[in-house]
């Protein structure tokens, strides 16, 4: 794989934020899950707990640093790594499907004793936290949805695209699965199986403008198109998962929410807990 594509393996998954100025310190706490070192963190106190659920190849803190550093709502605001991310380690790598990665998320709530959960999940992170929740859904109190993956995105795109631009997806998606060791194709059927309850509170966050880096990768701006525009007709079908959702758009933020606009993503989170609440 040469330079060029590696450089945008990492835009794509938005391994490459804007720098952050000012932030707060904090101290990973860790938990042996399945033989791995679990890293997590915890801010505030209150029985309800706020769980940042990390999109693909992303460690915690690259996605909700500004999130999680300025929140002073209600209840505890927690983040984790997943194995092989950020402050984890992952003893023996190997392709891990949906329901490990969300064995693993309800692993480590029950060890902590959090309870009342709310999930807030970006971008692949929503399969994790759509397939925790229908495992577990009396646990589950609200669900926020940052800017996440429907399902029909990549099936979609495999029939719309040119052959040359599907070829360039497909290759990031199975690049990501030997390195971070998630399956996303595996993860995007299973997630049809699951189940949300009708009545839980859900909110879904759509990014404002578009996510164009894949140009890098020379695909045609027929294929940008395609990419940016079909996920964002998708962001519907999410806020379809339950009768109490509601939809926003982040009119100024790209997919990487907590750079561009922490801001919202804590009004969301504070609105969701008072539905939640009443």
């Amino acid at each position: 794989m040469n330079r060029s594509t590696m450089k945008f393996i990492a835009l794509f998954w938005c391994l490459m934020p804007l720098r952050v100025v000012g932030q707060e310190a904090h101290e990973f706490q860790h938990v042996t899950i399945e033989g791995n070192q679990i890293a997590w963190s915890c801010e505030g106190q209150g029985e309800r707990t706020v769980v940042l659920v990390a999109g693909m190849g992303l460690d915690a803190h690259t996605s909700f640093s500004r999130t999680y550093h300025n929140y002073k709502g209600p209840g505890r605001i927690c983040m984790y790594d997943r194995a092989g991310m950020g402050d984890s380690e992952f003893r023996n790598p190997t392709a891990r499907t949906l329901v490990q990665l969300s064995d693993e998320l309800h692993e480590l709530i029950t060890r902590n004793g959090w309870s009342e959960i709310v999930l807030v999940a970006h971008s692949f992170g929503g399969f994790i936290a759509r397939a925790y929740i229908s495992d577990h859904p009396g646990a589950v109190k609200g669900l926020l949805l940052l800017d996440a993956t429907h399902e029909d995105w990549l099936p979609i795109l495999k029939r719309e695209m040119i052959e040359s631009d599907w070829q360039i997806m497909e290759r990031i998606v199975k690049w990501s699965l030997s390195k971070y060791h998630e399956d996303y194709f595996e993860a995007q059927e299973a997630v049809r199986l699951s189940h949300i309850p009708d009545a839980l509170p859900i909110t879904v966050v759509s990014r404002g403008i578009p996510h164009t880096q894949i140009r890098l990768e020379k695909m045609s701006y027929e294929g940008i198109d395609l990419f940016d525009g079909i996920h964002g007709d998708l962001q519907h079908m999410l806020a379809e998962l339950s009768s109490k959702s509601e939809h926003r758009v982040a009119k100024y933020s790209s997919h990487m929410i907590d750079n561009f606009d922490p801001w919202l993503v804590i009004d969301e989170i504070e609105s969701l807990l008072g539905r939640v609440s009443d």
